[in-house]
């Protein structure tokens, strides 16, 4: 089943609490209006109970008499329910025509009070009463003047259909008010689906930063996930250069062995190898760009890919006796993938190891939460001008060295997509520094200022 759209979520909410707020303000206003209504009608009552009071006097035979009667046709049409009487000690002395003979059962009643109930003809009425003594006579006349209830009913029920028609009217047009906003607050979002689209179909390569405030953050983030999956996808594409590199210094070690072997095995092997290293050099030359490939929460302990890195130079440049030496290693853990550490750290060693005379120096500490790793060489060094060029992909100052000029670049790459840094200065020793900066992980932060020789 699939879900309800957010149109009709927030129109089907809008409309359900329009309808309960509307009918509670048509209850409220009809409850208000009989209110009125009936206020209005005893208010009439009396006002033809003190008509009645003001017409009436005693004769000299002491016999109460009206001097007029009230200009009302309702009271002369029997039956109509609007009826008036004058009785003393339950004799009746005057009353309406409508009456027709009949009485008003008002035995017991209170004075000032209006009262409800069946007249003789059983037709619902409200009475008020009054017990009055005229002036001259000692006796208590009561007047009661009534009028039908049905009348209240049907001024109530034609406000209340006047009402309903208007409240549904306006609950209609309030709806179809909803409607339109919705659409329009939801416009937004159709705009994004385009956008996404549009990325979907290579038109557009990030999201337009062009929608209200709230949708911004859901923007951001999908471009940030773009940029991702860009910096993954660019990694994807370039494994095999990524192999070839990783394969660089084994063929190497390899290709040295061999020379060893006197036999044809030697040759073929030097041979095999050689052919292997020329197609190693034909991918480093490929356009690479790396990324953290870790999952979250990786280490690679920095004393470990040193230690890996320097056997494999040792033999290398066994041939020329170099001095590889390192000290602040131990305790120190990079905060990411052990083969993208193993990666950076040798590319700056071999570096180090082809320019150096006699010494190669690796040194590390934590500063300011992160892990530097400066790599040193005491060879001829590069001139401050030239040391950006030396960091670009494929830049190299002598081509009588062997390499595909992407070791540096390499590195660097890495390290910013670690959120890192590649620097390069002049070494103490005379050659050159290059100092590395990347994020470290919190373990053995007691044994940060320890260290040893390796």
């Amino acid at each position: 089943m699939r879900n309800i759209s957010l149109t009709r979520r927030l129109a089907l909410v809008a409309a359900v609490l329009i309808a309960c707020s509307l009918f509670g303000a048509g209850v409220l206003l009809v409850y208000m209006f009989e209110h009125h209504i009936e206020r209005r009608f005893d208010v009439a009552l009396m006002d033809h109970l003190d008509e009645l009071i003001a017409a009436s006097e005693i004769d000299g035979a002491g016999r109460l008499k009206l001097g007029w009667t009230a200009f009302e046709p309702r009271f002369n049409r029997p039956g109509s329910g609007w009826y008036w009487q004058i009785t003393q000690d339950g004799r009746l002395e005057a009353a309406s025509d409508s009456l027709a003979g009949m009485r008003l059962a008002l035995q017991g009643r209170a004075s000032e009070t209006v009262h409800e109930f069946d007249d003789p003809t059983g037709q619902p009425v409200r009475i008020f009463l009054r017990h009055i003594t005229l002036p001259g006579v000692d006796q208590v006349f009561t007047y009661a003047v009534s009028g039908p209830s049905s009348d209240i009913q049907s001024d109530v029920r034609q406000f209340s259909m006047i009402t309903a028609a208007t409240l549904a009217t306006l609950g209609a047009g309030l709806i179809l008010a909803v409607l339109f906003q919705v659409q329009y607050g939801l416009r937004p979002l159709k705009g994004l689906r385009d956008a996404l689209s549009d990325i979907r179909s290579g038109r557009q390569d990030r999201m337009p930063e062009i929608f209200p405030i709230e949708v911004e953050p859901v923007v951001d983030e999908v471009n940030a996930l773009l940029d991702h999956n860009e910096a993954m996808l660019a990694r994807a594409r370039t494994q095999a250069g990524d192999l070839a590199h990783a394969l660089k210094h084994p063929l190497m070690v390899i290709a040295y062995e061999a020379r060893a072997l006197d036999d044809d095995r030697g040759g073929v092997i030097t041979e095999q190898v050689a052919a292997m290293r020329r197609a190693v050099d034909r991918n480093l030359a490929r356009a690479r760009s790396a990324g953290p490939s870790a999952a979250f929460g990786a280490r690679a302990p920095l004393a470990d890919a040193y230690q890996g890195l320097r056997f494999s130079l040792d033999l290398l440049y066994r041939d020329r006796a170099l001095k590889i030496e390192a000290g602040n290693l131990d305790g120190l853990v990079f905060a990411g993938d052990a083969q993208d550490l193993e990666e950076m750290l040798g590319n700056l060693m071999d570096n180090a190891c082809k320019w150096s005379r006699s010494r190669v120096r690796v040194s590390a500490s934590r500063r300011d939460g992160a892990l530097a790793i400066a790599v040193e060489d005491d060879g001829v060094g590069v001139a401050e001008d030239k040391r950006e060029a030396v960091l670009a992909r494929g830049g190299r100052l002598d081509e009588q060295v062997a390499g595909a000029g992407l070791g540096l670049w390499i590195v660097r790459d890495i390290a910013e997509l670690y959120r890192g840094s590649l620097n390069l200065s002049e070494s103490e020793f005379g050659g050159l520094r290059a100092e590395l900066v990347l994020p470290a992980t919190d373990q053995d932060q007691a044994l940060e200022g320890a260290g040893g020789k390796s």
